[in-house]
């Protein structure tokens, strides 16, 4: 548990400039398998993703997230692992996501869509984690 505020800030400040294909879909009922749309990332942090949709999401809206990040599943651990790293250089990391905030993109014409993580697979979010690592200690 950080000590005070500023902990909190610096922990969550950390963002890696990074573009990701995202998958982005509602999570509502009736549940759809489609993809509702496409998204580009334009940062990520161990907690959240900032990322440009042509769809403005409001806060508080529930979403799942097909990420496809490149070596991040090489710090997984089990056959799983072995198998991907022999058969995919990308693997896709799914996560339920919260927006937290929406706003026009410089453009216009999309919307940046900054959301916080809130639901992930206990060892993909281990694995994120030790991929953000890597990536901070490559700099």
């Amino acid at each position: 548990m950080p000590k005070n505020n500023k902990d909190i800030t610096a922990r969550e400040c950390t963002r890696i400039p990074k573009e990701i294909q995202i998958e982005i879909k509602k999570v509502e009922y009736p549940l759809s398998n489609k993809s509702e749309e496409d998204g580009i990332s334009k940062d990520i942090a161990k907690q959240g993703i900032c990322f440009t949709t042509p769809t403005q999401y409001e806060p508080g809206k529930m979403l799942s997230l097909n990420m496809k990040i490149n070596g991040w599943h090489r710090h997984r651990k089990g056959l799983k692992t072995i198998l991907s790293n022999e058969l995919s250089e990308t693997d896709i990391l799914t996560v339920i996501a919260e927006v937290v905030w929406t706003k026009a993109s410089a453009d216009g014409n999309d919307y940046d869509i900054g959301v916080k993580f809130i639901n992930v697979y206990e060892d993909d979010m281990i694995a994120l984690e030790k991929y953000f690592s890597s990536m901070l200690t490559d700099d």
